[in-house]
């Protein structure tokens, strides 16, 4: 290999010097190869260099060395990248095209999944710059996870941020995840069933106590004052209800009056879908922040369809906070949800398969 590498003909030189002549944006980076191992098949490791290098040139952060480019340089120099490439292969390499960077991928059958891997060098110093791993679910998940890991070799070499890059993908099942975030929002929404009262004592200030029997509302909840109208003898609303205390001695708020009719001690109370906010959920062992994120925005597009719980970033009564732990297959959703105090007022925890 040092005797090839020796043979450097004047037409590459004249090569190489055009492609540093080239106007580029920015840095410019190549792609030596990308190397099937395991069980991961040649169809999968071409499949992860288009895909990188598709994802490479639709950025247009960097300055990407032709594929035809490459392929020219390595005829002349009968170099083989179908195996291992030692990071002097790669330097020469990169030298020769005029790239400032240069980067090896790998994709391997993993158990489950795939693991996919992307390393660089910088050509004129012989660092590596970059050097990370993604674990993904499926073969479905190989050109996705591919993309992710270019856009982060992007970002790395030009100190810009990450951008999302079409689905989110990973050591996980998408429909898993998704099967597993309605099954969630279900749950949370069965911890929140209307829930009926009445008032047991009004005053004039528009302050009331309440009983609830054997239902548990909670501080900061509202609920509709319904009741029989005296002259027309239906039920009409009447006016809405602030719970502002409870303990084991009974319960009080504020009525604010909106209605027909005086309200009266014996008048219904009925809860009112609960304004409900989610934080992004944490990863926590076993989980990653691509995970978290996914399955935070499933959950939150199920609990749309909840008959007791409204989405609400402004004001709301309720805010719920969590993480996913656990490895595939295994994993937890925990969470809680927490009143306008910080006080928990209920807790969470589902295993999923995801």
């Amino acid at each position: 290999m040092t005797r090839i590498l020796r043979l450097f003909p004047a037409a590459l030189l004249a090569l190489a010097s055009a492609a540093r002549a080239e106007p580029a944006a920015g840095q410019t980076v190549a792609i030596a190869a990308v190397e099937a191992r395991g069980g991961a098949t040649a169809e999968e490791a071409a499949e992860m260099n288009d895909a990188l290098l598709s994802q490479l040139v639709s950025d247009g952060k960097l300055r990407v060395v032709e594929r035809q480019q490459m392929a020219r340089v390595m005829k002349e120099q009968a170099l083989s990248l179908s195996g291992a490439v030692s990071d002097e292969v790669q330097i020469k390499l990169a030298q020769l095209v005029g790239a400032k960077t240069i980067a090896v991928g790998a994709v391997q059958s993993s158990g489950h999944g795939y693991l996919l891997s992307l390393r660089a060098i910088d050509s004129s110093s012989a660092q590596v710059v970059f050097a990370e791993n993604l674990k993904i679910g499926s073969g479905e998940q190989l050109s996705g996870g591919a993309k992710q890991l270019a856009q982060k070799l992007a970002a790395k070499l030009t100190g810009s941020a990450v951008l999302a890059v079409g689905d989110a993908v990973g050591d996980f099942d998408v429909g898993q995840v998704k099967d597993s975030a309605r099954a969630v929002a279900r749950a949370l929404s069965a911890r929140f069933p209307k829930i009926s009262g009445r008032v047991a004592d009004y005053l004039p200030d528009g302050s009331a106590t309440c009983s609830f029997g054997n239902a548990t509302p909670f501080e900061g909840q509202f609920f509709e004052v319904t009741g029989r109208d005296e002259v027309t003898e239906s039920v009409v609303r009447k006016g809405f209800f602030l719970l502002k205390t409870i303990n084991p001695r009974g319960c009080a708020g504020k009525v604010k009056r909106d209605g027909p009719g005086e309200i009266v001690a014996g008048d219904s109370l009925t809860s009112t879908p609960l304004k409900f906010a989610l934080d992004q959920l944490q990863p926590g062992a076993g989980a990653d922040v691509t995970l978290a994120k996914l399955f935070t925005d499933e959950l939150l597009g199920a609990l749309k369809a909840s008959p007791t719980l409204t989405l609400a970033n402004q004001s709301p009564q309720l805010n719920a906070v969590g993480r996913v732990t656990g490895p595939r297959g295994r994993r937890t959703v925990e969470i809680q949800v927490l009143d306008k105090g910080g006080k928990v007022v209920q807790r969470l925890e589902q295993s999923a398969t995801f």
